[in-house]
């Protein structure tokens, strides 16, 4: 009973690296559909007796970028604040990143790792975003579907271009405003080709309103 109350009590306490304690060290944030960048803050204490002298708040992503507000010297019982920003731009859906906490003396890893999630709203969804053909197969058409989120007003499809002759496309309407189907088929499967198609959409928000889908024909995958 005692190991199991011990137990409880760590797991009910703030988390600390060394003497930094920290409020909390994984953190989640909704992205609004307009948004490019979104961030979110990780409050700490030195808890500690002595000064501690933080070196750097590093991700390994470059779309995240921190900033340590109170200072890189933290003397006991100071606090501060390590700002995580996340550039979304080239972001949907679930994105789980990492930052961490090198304190002076640390060397190949760092004495806490804060967790970030964001949650990235996809006004328009692109299933599958590639279609791929083995060469000497038929070259039969194969289908894309483009969904529009039904939380915002209606969304069109504008254009498809692209795939520089290699593969002949089309799309039609399904539903008006949120669903679309592109159909593509390759001209030949006598060799490799590969193109990319660009959807563009009438979205109000530019990081949404275009989408490219890759059409490949590719070598038959040996079996082992």
């Amino acid at each position: 009973m005692g190991k199991f109350l011990a137990l409880l009590l760590v797991a009910a306490s703030p988390l600390a690296a060394g003497p930094l304690t920290f409020d909390k060290t994984a953190k989640e944030v909704d992205v609004p559909f307009e948004a490019t960048s979104t961030f979110v803050d990780f409050s700490f204490k030195n808890t500690g007796s002595e000064t501690v002298v933080i070196d750097r708040a590093q991700s390994d992503c470059p779309c995240i970028s921190s900033a340590i507000k109170g200072g890189l010297v933290i003397a006991p019982g100071g606090e501060g604040t390590i700002r995580a920003t996340m550039d979304t731009k080239a972001l949907t859906g679930v994105v789980d990143k990492t930052i961490g906490v090198w304190l002076k003396g640390d060397s190949l890893q760092p004495s806490q790792l804060l967790k970030m999630k964001a949650k990235i709203p996809d006004l328009v969804t692109v299933e599958p975003k590639a279609v791929i053909w083995e060469i000497g197969d038929a070259p039969e058409p194969k289908k894309v579907t483009v969904t529009m989120n039904p939380a915002t007003m209606p969304i069109h499809v504008t254009s498809l271009t692209g795939a520089d002759g290699s593969f002949k496309h089309e799309w039609k309407e399904i539903e008006k405003g949120r669903k679309y189907e592109i159909t593509i088929t390759p001209v030949s499967t006598d060799g490799h080709r590969n193109g990319v198609l660009h959807l563009d959409t009438d979205c109000t928000y530019q990081r949404h309103r275009s989408h490219g889908i890759f059409a490949v024909v590719k070598g038959k995958v040996k079996k082992p």
